[in-house]
This record gives structure tokens, C-alpha cells and sequence, in this order.
């Protein structure tokens, strides 16, 4: 667009702020009528008023106002449409000490700000009110210097406060599942208290710690999914040394809480099965721990593998004790796949295949 039809057209859109910006005097402001602005500003009111995003400008000394329809819709009678020419310091007296330091920085030059979730209270409709923001004050050029303060928005306390409710939620859930793990815990010793129960009270609880160690990553990640490194490595946290014997990779990928929850206690039995029985009985030993999501006959699959290398010959038991059965159990249903276990020259082997799909989630990249 030429610059005549900048000059010539520059309010006649925009809504209702445009109407109201085009019906304002704005010879009784230090701007004088709209005719003398400079490009700049011209340019800048043009865009804000054709916007959806909600934006607002402060120009000059005296930060002179102007703000769009989708701003409109921030704000109460107590401001709209009073706020439009009228200077900023005057208007925002209740939240200078917030705002005013920001708009200093940007008019004297230092660049724009960026705030994310940033609490700004605000009085709306008769009250004051607790609202988060994120926004950006950015610099409009002057020749060569800074002319004003270009504002983009968005009100987002809404999911500020979805926020806070499902930390308070979790806060309280991690709490409870604390105490119950705690009750349990205590039953056990009271169930176990002949010495010749030591084994078996020692594997309760070890596997009480590893359903408690997986809970507290899922709170962290608000009980719907968790990232599957992240599953694994705080399953085997308490089996490393200082020397690692345990080789994981894998693409990033998220599980849900109940497949957390299953893969952790199963990753607990095999450790304590390779500590007492298997790779990691000797020096030269180590563990493999593998995944991957790809095809099988046209079919997502997600595969999870469990190798131990370097150990003695295993051998097979001549039935299924508890901790074999739970980790087929557990990860069979939650996972709805199949587990299978091998035990060959090369070292045991636990393999879980699923349907991609049932991990409820799909690849993610390594930056998420």
C-alpha cells in the first residue's frame, strides 16, 4: 500500500475502537488531530485496530492511549471507553508500580520486555481483581529513537488457576498416597516380624518404594502421563552405583500413569532379580534397557526390552514365583501386550510388545 493511502486510510476500520478513534478529538491532546501524526504511529494504530490479538499503545511523554476491540474485552466500564487518549500514568495509578518501570525501560531505549504469567491486578466491574497476564512491551521507532510502546497481550488467568488447582490436587493426592504407603509399610513389619520373614518383608517393602518413587514422578507430571526416560531412570535410581552398569535408550515417548506405575514395579522385580541371580552378580556384568515405537505388519508398535549381558548362564525356574508373575501380570494389562522371557546362553531377556496406540501417546521429540 502506498504511503498517500496509509495517510488518507488509516481509520476506517477496526471496529468499534475504530469508530471511537476516528470520533475522538484528538486536537485537545498533546498529539494534536490525526492528520499531523507521525508515520509510525499511523502505522501502528492501523495495525492494532485490524488485529484480533488484544493490543494497546502508549505514545509520548505523556503515553497517550489507544487499544483495539480484543483489549476492549479485558476491561470494565471503570476504563472503556475513558481509557482512549487519555494519558497512562493517570489512567493505570493503581498498577504503576508494575507496569511503570517496564514502560521506562522500553521508552528509554533498553528494548522490549517479555513477562509470562505475570499477576497485574486489575479493577473490573465495580472490583479489584486478581488477573495474570502475558505480554510483551515493545518499542515503535521515531526517528531513530523510541516514539512509544507497542503492548500485546493475553488475559490468562484462567489457566493460571486450572493450574494451581491440579498442583493443590496433586500436592494432596502425593500426601495421601504417602500416608498409605506409610500404613503399609507398618502393617508389614507387624506381618513379617519372625526373623525368618526378613526376605520376604525386605521384598514387600522394596517393591512399596518403587510404587511410591514411581508416584512421585507422576505428581510431578500431573498423574496423566509421564515421559518413559524419566519412568526408567527413577526406577533404577536406587540399583546404580557409582559405577553404572545399566545402558538405557530410547526415542522420547510418554506412558501413561498406569503403565508408569506397571513398568516401574516390574523394572524393580528385574533388578532385584539380576542383583541376586543374574548379570549384575558379577563385575563384568550389565543390563541393556531398550525401546523403540515402529511398524510390525503395518501395525505402531511399541517394544520394551530388558537384556543382561555379561553374566552367568541363567537358568530357567522351575515354576513362576511371585515377581515373575507380576511382571507379566502388571505389564500385560496395563499395556495390553505380551511379555516374553527368555533365558538363554546369551543372558535373560524380557521383552514387552504393545500396540503403539495403547501408550495413549505418540513419538515426541527430544525437546518436549
Amino acid at each position: 500500500m502506498r504511503r498517500e493511502e496509509i495517510v488518507s486510510d488509516f481509520l476506517t476500520s477496526g471496529g468499534e475502537m475504530g469508530a471511537l478513534t476516528r470520533a475522538f478529538d484528538w486536537s485537545k491532546t498533546s498529539l494534536g488531530p490525526s492528520e499531523t501524526w507521525p508515520q509510525s504511529l499511523r502505522v501502528m494504530v492501523r495495525l492494532i485496530l485490524t488485529s484480533r490479538h488484544p493490543m494497546f499503545i502508549w505514545w509520548g511523554p505523556e503515553l497517550i492511549q489507544f487499544y483495539n476491540d480484543a483489549y476492549r474485552e479485558t476491561m470494565g466500564p471503570e476504563r472503556h471507553p475513558s481509557a482512549l487518549g487519555a494519558r497512562g500514568r493517570e489512567c493505570w495509578a493503581e498498577i504503576w508500580d508494575i507496569i511503570g518501570p517496564q514502560i521506562d525501560h522500553v521508552m528509554a531505549g533498553h528494548g522490549a520486555t517479555w513477562n509470562v504469567d505475570q499477576l497485574v491486578p486489575v479493577t473490573r466491574h465495580g472490583r479489584r481483581e486478581d488477573v495474570w497476564w502475558t505480554y510483551s512491551f515493545n518499542p515503535i521507532d521515531l526517528e531513530g529513537e523510541v516514539g512509544g510502546v507497542l503492548v500485546v497481550c493475553r488475559d490468562v488467568t484462567s489457566e493460571h488457576l486450572a493450574r494451581s488447582t491440579l498442583n493443590l490436587i496433586n500436592e494432596e493426592l502425593k500426601h495421601r498416597v504417602k500416608n498409605i504407603l506409610a500404613v503399609l509399610s507398618a502393617v508389614a513389619a507387624q506381618t513379617f516380624r519372625d526373623p525368618s520373614s526378613k526376605a520376604d518383608l525386605e521384598k514387600y517393602l522394596g517393591r512399596l518404594a518403587a510404587f511410591g518413587r514411581a508416584s512421585d514422578l507422576l505428581t510431578a507430571a500431573n498423574w496423566a502421563e509421564a515421559p518413559l526416560q524419566d519412568i526408567v531412570n527413577t526406577a533404577l535410581g536406587p540399583y546404580r552405583g557409582g559405577e553404572d552398569r545399566f545402558e538405557v535408550s530410547g526415542p522420547p515417548l510418554a506412558i501413561k500413569s498406569r503403565q508408569a506405575l506397571a513398568l516401574s514395579l516390574a523394572i524393580h522385580e528385574l533388578a532385584t532379580n539380576a542383583l541376586k541371580y543374574g548379570a549384575l552378580t558379577v563385575a563384568s556384568g550389565r543390563v541393556s534397557i531398550t525401546w523403540a515405537a515402529e511398524e510390525h505388519e503395518g501395525t505402531p508398535n511399541f517394544t520394551f526390552i530388558w537384556q543382561e549381558l555379561g553374566g552367568p548362564s541363567p537358568s530357567e525356574p522351575a515354576g513362576a514365583g511371585f515377581g515373575s508373575r507380576l511382571i507379566s501380570g502388571v505389564l500385560e494389562n496395563d499395556f495390553g501386550g505380551s511379555v516374553e522371557v527368555s533365558y538363554g546362553s546369551a543372558g535373560f531377556i524380557c521383552r514387552l510388545t504393545a500396540p503403539l496406540i495403547n501408550l495413549g501417546a505418540s513419538p515426541r521429540t527430544a525437546t518436549q
